[in-house]
């Protein structure tokens, strides 16, 4: 594990106990950073097929990271122990990587030059305090592998208020009910369906020049759909983002909104705010899908974290408290750790801490900073894994397939919650795959026309 340089350390105390825990409310840099010391040299006194409850829950604290805590440890929790094996990406993602990486370097301003496919540097030349290694993390993570891109068909947007219960909600009364276990007030539920292409950087397409041919997608990176058909009063509200090859061009956005009837585009300030009232940002999604360029970044080191990285189900089971957290098994993990700070006064975060995974690239949590410095919402985000019999297997929806051997660690749910609101939002991805995309479907899928439709 690596140790954190004098520099981003910010005076930390000395001696910490390993199995130290810091109150998640009014939690600071200082506190985050005190727990990521810890965890370098905390011990391992679990093992793999454990099932831990409150009682020895001190076996885990070291290795939850802050302001998770609370959510993971209290009165009845389960957490059961289970290596992940081998979440490593495809043999094409691997194979790119080998042929490519050594051409890839940074400009003076950041932006990624000489990048093809695959892996764009290697996260064991990261050295923590260094703002080159916090730019690579940054691009490695944009460029992780996804295959052509996932698809759901129905995201769920459960907004959760922490205490009561909602046994009376009308969701309890649906084909999903026992996917919510536990307590929580449901005060709203949003959903729709979802959508990212890739068109270029594609390590399967290495025949190809490494991209979809044609005009339509040249200089395109993905094309992006967040849609809306439930409750009534927003169905038809649609986003579409099309991220261009060129990093240092911005994004092209719109919106269809029904009020209106039109398409507009929209600024990069609207992918900082609240999505039609959750505690998410567009920005948010995957913890980060932003541009690179428009944030400042700084890398801290590597941590084990404790993380749903290889679910047992297709889809997420919620259970506890306030119903917000995954009954799963927890796999220890190795992460590399992150710092993205925006360059703009307007975005509503100081500050965010990224956790993503060394093999698969993935997310498994980040914790945003208000203006003020304080602790306001932490994201947990669970994965299952393309090449497991389950996830072949369809629960709710017909799904797409996802081909043998795409080996992504698929995206099963994101949930955040407002540390200083003792609210969250849930979003369960029902119906989701990786499919091979046929073009002639995503050229009216994906298309600005497509949003005056409203689906």
């Amino acid at each position: 594990m690596s140790k954190l340089f004098e520099t981003v350390r910010f005076g930390l105390l000395s001696g910490l106990l390993a199995t130290a825990s810091v109150s998640a409310q009014g939690s600071t840099d200082e506190d985050f950073l005190r727990w990521l010391e810890a965890n370098q040299n905390a011990a391992v006194d679990f093992s793999d097929g454990e099932l831990i409850t409150y009682d020895n829950a001190d076996k885990i604290r070291a290795f939850v990271p802050l302001g998770y805590q609370d959510e993971m440890i209290f009165e009845g929790m389960e957490v059961q122990i289970k290596d992940a094996g081998d979440i490593s990406p495809s043999s094409d993602y691997k194979e790119a990587t080998k042929l490519h990486q050594a051409k890839v370097s940074l400009g003076a301003d950041g932006a990624i030059e000489g990048y093809v496919a695959g892996m764009p540097f290697d996260p064991a030349t990261f050295k923590p305090g260094d703002d080159t290694s916090g730019l690579k993390a940054a691009w490695n993570f944009s460029y992780r592998w996804q295959h052509e891109g996932l698809k759901i068909k129905e995201v769920k947007w459960v907004w959760v208020r922490g205490g009561g219960n909602h046994d009376d909600h009308e969701i309890m009364r649906s084909k999903y009910a026992d996917l919510f276990s536990g307590g929580g007030k449901f005060e709203r539920v949003l959903a729709g369906p979802y959508q990212r292409v890739y068109f270029n950087f594609r390590a399967d397409l290495a025949d190809q020049n490494y991209a979809v041919e044609g005009k339509w997608s040249a200089t395109t990176e993905f094309r992006e759909l967040t849609a809306f058909e439930d409750p009534f009063d927003i169905a038809g509200t649609a986003f579409l983002i099309l991220r261009h090859t060129n990093p240092r061009k911005a994004d092209d956005s719109w919106a269809y909104l029904p009020s209106l009837r039109r398409v507009r585009r929209i600024s990069v300030e609207v992918k900082y705010d609240s999505l039609l009232g959750t505690d998410h940002t567009l920005e948010d999604f995957y913890c980060f899908a932003g541009r690179v360029l428009e944030h400042d970044w700084s890398y801290l080191g590597t941590a084990r974290i404790l993380a749903v990285a290889r679910s047992r189900y297709r889809d997420t089971h919620y259970y506890g408290p306030n119903g917000w957290t995954p009954k799963d098994d927890w796999a220890l993990r190795e992460v590399d750790v992150f710092q993205q700070k925006p360059k703009s006064d307007s975005h509503p975060y100081s500050h965010k801490y990224i956790m993503s995974d060394r093999q698969s690239g993935e997310a498994y949590y980040c914790n945003a900073f208000d203006r003020a410095g304080e602790l306001w919402k932490v994201w947990q985000l669970s994965k299952v894994f393309t090449e497991d019999a389950h996830y072949s297997e369809p629960t709710y929806w017909k799904i797409d397939e996802t081909p043998a051997g795409a080996r992504v660690s698929a995206f099963q749910s994101i949930n955040v919650i407002d540390k200083q609101n003792n609210r969250g939002t849930l979003v369960p991805t029902l119906g989701h795959s990786y499919p091979d995309n046929s073009i002639r479907y995503v050229r009216r899928k994906l298309d600005v026309n497509y949003l005056t439709e409203g689906k």
